[in-house]
This record gives structure tokens, sequence and C-alpha cells, in this order.
């Protein structure tokens, strides 16, 4: 990575210029120091901003104090203490931080590192629940913490922290006791953002008093294995006159719950499960399951979409009132609710919702036979959100397992709606270069007539997109599975059959022999069962070793090809920061060339000494000297009026009118200036006169006695 000592924006919208001319330009110090916290060795470093920030042992003055870790075992940086810089200036909130640590940093494939497990892929470290303070929030690495720092443009005031080698650990200054003492108190205030705070979490660590140790996918894949419809949604509820009552009732209580989510707090699992127990009490759970709550059909789950709250996403579902594969009147899914509005791309909570609770409407039709491509396709022109949601689903579908892509390549990708639209014939349509772009890498098929016979090959555009290159880690990520899928779908010349799960294998139960009632010929006959059961259930254990050692392979696979991925979009990247660099450098060559011919030049021109006592002509680089002369010796010009030599080396007319009009001017402003001094002149003679008559002073003399004469006047006040 090149050095980012002297990266940085230094233009007016810069933080360092925002500072300029404001308290914190004078008052703003740093220090770096070692410290230790819960056995952790770690650089820290100390930011103040204040009254007393110029001054170390000052402790009454008020001053802002951030703190900025780094690891010293692997130079791990807190991000969330990163960006603490930015909130206390008041250039972000901590909502906001917090969304992009979730949205850029936390949920990104391209921050993956390593092969070894999808449970520790990325290299990101959340350390939420820490029992030391200042270790909380995400720690990311050095890398990806200078861009963070340079893309802010913070990386002026913590540069030290970068700069900085681990090898100095001990070399350091030791942080004060007092400080030390502080730091395992102090709690982030990303982390412990007064904002909405999701429960959630209390299903993950089992803290919650309603909470169960129920993956959130086996409850999900419980409502998609009873689905009859696939691939197309579950109708909507019809309500009849007998119902109505009840679902009366039951918008009341639903419009407590979303009120209570609109609260700091939000809402849990429990909150909501104390809501309906009276109802619940009076009637059965598949009564109140899947209400619709407007005219569209919509359940309440696709309000919680909408609205982005992972709470009651997760409490509908837990709790068995919603199902997350229920459609509208026009059977379009949650996710669909959730993607036509911005609030999950803004709330930074979007990947959890599709990975915990929405991943089944993926595959997912809605009445028009429309996928999620399709309504993604329809949001273009309406902000850049669809691009985030797209890799996003992208990302998670890559995730999975090669048979997860393969399957959305080949149900979802290509498939057309009741008009025999695709999701590229929407794009073409739209003209959107970087969806077209992405879904051919893909491999859509441009062939695909729609019912007009329309195909998109057809369109000048998709020669246009060829030669684009986007600098995304998506494309990299689609192009490195593609190439494997294709190594591993064909094998000798004929395709590849699917990995097979480990399937269960019952252990064969011992005959027992009754030797009374048992012949010789029966009790053959069982051995022989008993033989070839054992000798089943060895050879199906053997199936499956073999299937938990393809699957690990496989996944192995897996994780390398994500890595490759990633590999070759930072590849790209630097060959694009070195391709950056040389053109600087031919850049820089260019103007020292420059710069060493002019002074060549310079040395042979002689030295023009400056004389303060020199008269300076104004007026010598607008004379024209053919003319000027003749005019100075009252000699006749007009032989010169067709003289062609004469005419080239003059200025064009307009310039010489401007000229002519600047002087006039200037001539105007002198008369006036010479006539104000004549006018004060008889003023001032005036003056002297009437001095000298009271004074019986001669005129010549006045001059000597207005001194005294205004000592005299200003004593007597």
């Amino acid at each position: 990575m090149d050095s980012p000592i002297h990266i940085g924006d230094l233009t007016t919208n810069s933080i360092q210029q925002r500072l300029n001319d404001t308290h914190i330009n004078t008052i703003f110090d740093t220090e770096v120091s070692s410290a230790v916290y819960s056995g952790v060795k770690v650089i820290q470093l100390t930011i103040r901003m204040g009254e007393g920030a110029d001054n170390m042992s000052s402790q009454n003055l008020p001053q802002d104090e951030i703190t900025i870790l780094r690891r010293v075992q692997d130079s791990f940086i807190n991000a969330t203490q990163l960006l603490q810089i930015l909130i206390k200036l008041n250039l972000l909130t901590a909502n906001q931080a917090k969304n992009f640590l979730s949205n850029k940093v936390s949920s990104g494939l391209e921050h993956w590192g390593g092969v070894s497990s999808t449970k520790h892929r990325s290299h990101i470290l959340e350390y939420l629940s820490n029992e030391s303070g200042l270790l909380k929030g995400a720690w990311v690495p050095y890398d990806l913490a200078v861009s963070i720092a340079l893309k802010f443009d913070v990386y002026e005031m913590t540069k030290e922290l970068f700069l900085v080698d681990v090898h100095d650990y001990e070399s350091l200054p030791k942080l004060k006791k007092r400080t030390l003492e502080l730091g395992d108190k102090v709690s982030n205030s990303i982390t412990e953002s007064p904002l909405k705070k999701q429960k959630v979490e209390e299903l993950k660590d089992g803290d919650g008093s309603g909470s169960t140790h129920t993956r959130p996918q086996d409850i999900v894949d419980g409502y998609t294995n009873k689905n009859s419809f696939f691939p197309h949604t579950i109708p909507p509820i019809s309500i009849n006159e007998d119902q109505l009552s009840l679902v009366n009732t039951a918008k009341g209580i639903y419009g407590q719950v979303f009120k209570k989510d609109e609260l700091a707090v939000g809402v849990s699992v429990e909150d909501v499960k104390m809501e309906f127990e009276p109802l619940l009490a009076e009637h059965r759970l598949d009564e109140v399951e899947d209400i619709p709550l407007d005219q569209k059909g919509q359940t309440a789950l696709h309000f919680a979409a909408t609205l982005a709250s992972l709470g009651l996403v997760s409490a509908f579902i837990e709790l068995g009132l919603t199902s997350p594969i229920r459609g509208n009147n026009d059977g379009e899914s949650p996710l669909i609710s959730c993607v036509q509005v911005t609030n999950a791309m803004e709330n930074g909570n979007f990947v959890e919702i599709l990975e915990n609770w929405l991943y089944p409407n993926i595959w997912l039709l809605d009445n028009k036979k429309q996928t999620i491509l399709h309504h993604l396709a329809m949001q273009v022109g309406k902000g850049e959100s669809y691009k985030f949601y797209l890799s996003a689903i992208l990302e998670y579908v890559i995730l999975q397992s090669r048979t997860k892509f393969k399957k959305f390549k080949e149900q979802i990708l290509d498939a057309t709606d009741e008009n025999g639209v695709t999701a590229l014939h929407i794009a073409v349509e739209k003209e959107d270069k970087w969806l077209i772009k992405i879904l051919l890498a893909l491999g859509a098929d441009a062939r695909i007539p729609d019912k007009r016979n329309i195909k998109c090959e057809d369109f000048e555009i998709l020669n246009d997109v060829e030669g684009l290159t986007f600098n995304e880690n998506i494309f990299d990520l689609i192009r490195t599975n593609q190439e494997i899928l294709r190594e591993q779908t064909i094998v000798n010349g004929s395709e590849m059959p699917d990995i097979e799960e480990v399937k269960a294998v019952k252990t064969p139960s011992k005959n027992i022999y009754d030797d009374a009632q048992e012949t010789i010929t029966s009790k053959i006959f069982q051995s022989i069962q008993q033989l070839l059961a054992e000798t089943n259930f060895e050879y199906a254990s053997i199936l499956n070793t073999k299937r938990e050692q393809i699957e690990l392979l496989d996944s192995a696979l897996h994780d390398a090809t994500i890595v490759t991925a990633n590999n070759r979009f930072q590849t790209r990247k630097l060959a694009d920061n070195l391709a950056t660099l040389d053109t600087l450098k031919l850049s820089a060559a260019n103007v020292s060339d420059k710069l060493m011919l002019c002074k060549q030049e310079l040395v042979g021109e002689e030295e023009l000494s400056f004389d303060e006592n020199q008269q300076y002509d104004a007026d010598e680089p607008f004379i024209i000297k053919s003319l000027y002369e003749r005019v100075v010796k009252n000699e006749s010009v007009e032989d010169l009026r067709h003289d062609e030599a004469i005419i080239k080396q003059l200025q064009p007319v307009n310039i010489l009118r401007a000229r002519i009009n600047a002087y006039k001017k200037m001539n105007e402003n002198l008369e006036n200036e010479l006539q104000c001094l004549i006018d004060y002149r008889e003023l001032t003679s005036k003056f002297k006169n009437i001095v000298s008559t009271c004074t019986n002073v001669g005129m010549n003399d006045v001059d000597e006695l207005l001194d005294g004469l205004l000592e005299a006047v200003e004593g007597q006040r």
C-alpha cells in the first residue's frame, strides 16, 4: 500500500480547513502512548479538543477527549472510535456512523481474509460486549482503517497512530494510571447509542426473558417447507364478516406495537408477546396469523419490512403472527416491500434481515411471475438503493454455496414474467448500464424474446456496456464464481452432480433367536439379513464420511473463491493506483524539466538591479512606438494609416478602444482631483485671511501660529 503520509484532501471542504478560524484550530493536541486493557496490548492515540487541550496538565478547563486504539498483536484499529471524531465535530450522527460500519464494513464480503470457516470469515472483529469499555467496537485491519480515515478526511488528525511502529511499543510513554482506570468505565457512544437498540441480541445470547435457542433460519425453514404454492408466495387471507371484530382488535394491537417501536428502546419479542396475550387467550394462533392490515392485503410483516425494523420482523415471525412467505394481493413478498424503500439501507440492517428472516423471498414470484430482480430493476431511476440491495442479495447467494448460486442463475436470473419480460429487458429499457453489466456478468441470456418478440441483444446499449468496467468488488465475486462454476460443472465431458447432503443412518438392531422355535433355515436366513443390514449400515456410514469430506472441501473451495475474488479486486485497485502514480511521476518529471529549462534561460540573462529612484513608466507596455515617436515630435501620422506593418502590430479594435476609454476615464479623474486641489487652495487662502485679520498677523506668518491657536482653543473647552 502506498504511504499515506502526504495523502489528504486540502480543499476548502476538508475537515482540516473547516477547523481553521475556529477555537478547535488553536486548542487541538494529540498524544500517543502504550496501554493494556483486559490483557490486550494497545497503542493509544488520545485527541484532546477544548479549552485546555494545549496544556496536558490542565484539568479544570473544559475539553473533549477522544481515544483511538491500535492493537499491537495485529495492528487492528478500532474503527468505531475512529468515527467518533466525526461525531464530536458534528459532521456525523452516531446513527450515521453505526450505519456506515454496518453497510460498508461489517457486512462486506470484500473483507474476507481467510478460508478456514464461514463463522470467522471476516477480518472485521466486533467486540460489542467486552468488559473493557475502550475495547468495544468494530476493529478493522490497518489498511482498511487508513482508507476510512482518508475517506472522512481525518487522517491528518490521526496519522500519529498510523505511523508509529508497533515494535516501538515498549519505548512509548506509558498511559497514566488515572486514564487507565477511566478507560474501563467508558462506553463508546456508537455501540451504546441511545437510538433504538434492537433486542434481537437477546435471542442470540439467550439473556432475554422470552428468548429461545431456536435459530431464526430453523423457524423460517419451517414456513418454507410448507409452501404448497412454490415458487409463488402464499396468497393473502380472505376476511369474512364474522372475522371483522377479530381483525379490528388485531389492528389495534399492531398499532400499539408499531408505536412502541418508534420509541428509543424499540420492542422485543417479549413485548410483542405480552401485547398479544389477551387476544391469543381467546383465539387460536392460526386465526390471528397473517391478518391483512390494509386493502392491499399486506400483513404486519410487510409493514415491518418496509420500516426495516429488525425487532418487529423477528418478533412477528418467531411468535408465528406472520409468515415470511405470505404475499399481498399482488403476490409481493415482504422482501419486495423492503427493497422498494431506503429504510433498510439507511438503518444498516438489511443484511441481517435478509440472512435471518426474509431469504426465502429471493426464490419466490409474485402474481405477475416477477422475481426480486424484476422489482429491483423497476427501482432504477428512483435512487441508488437498488445497487445496494442487489449487491447484498448477490453476496448472500454467493456466500451460501455453489448450489445456491447455480440455482439462482437457473431459476431467477432469466425468469420471465407474464409478458415474457426478463430483468435484463427492464434494465435495457431503463438504459441502466450498471444493472445491465451485472446481469450479463451473471450470465443473463440476451437472446430471450418477450411476447412482442423483443430481444435485448437487438439494442445497441449492450455493445456500449461490453467495454465498461466498474471498480466494485461484487463484479469480481461474480466473475470468479462463474469461472469456478464452469470448471466444476463439467468433469470429463459430463455434468458433475450436485453435492449430496449427509443422510441419517439408522443403526441396525440385532435379531434375538428363540432356539426352541427357530429352525436352522430361518436362523441362517436371519443371519444373512443381519449381515446385509450391518453391511448396508457400514456402507452408508462410509458414504456419509465421504459426503462430509466433500462438503468440507467444497466449503473450503467456496471460501477460497471469495478470497480469490477479493484479491483480484485489490490487485486491480493496486494496479490503478500504480498507473496513477506513474502519471503523477511523469507530470512531476515534466515540471522538473521545465523548471530546469527556465533556470538555464535565466542564467544567460543579466540580472537587473532594482533602483528605487529609477523612474518607472506605467504607460510603456501600451505605447505604439512608431506612432508615439511621431506624436511626441509633432510629426504627421497620416502616412501610417495604410501601413500594413504598423497595422499588424496593433491590438484588436475592441482592446484599443477599451484602452482609450480607460485613459479618458483616468484623465477625467485626474482633472477632478486637480480641481479639488485648486478649490482647496482657494479655501485655505480665505481661512488664512480671516485668521490674519483677527490676530493682526501677516498672511505669511499664520502657519506658524496655528499650533498655538489650536492649543489655546482646546484649553478653553
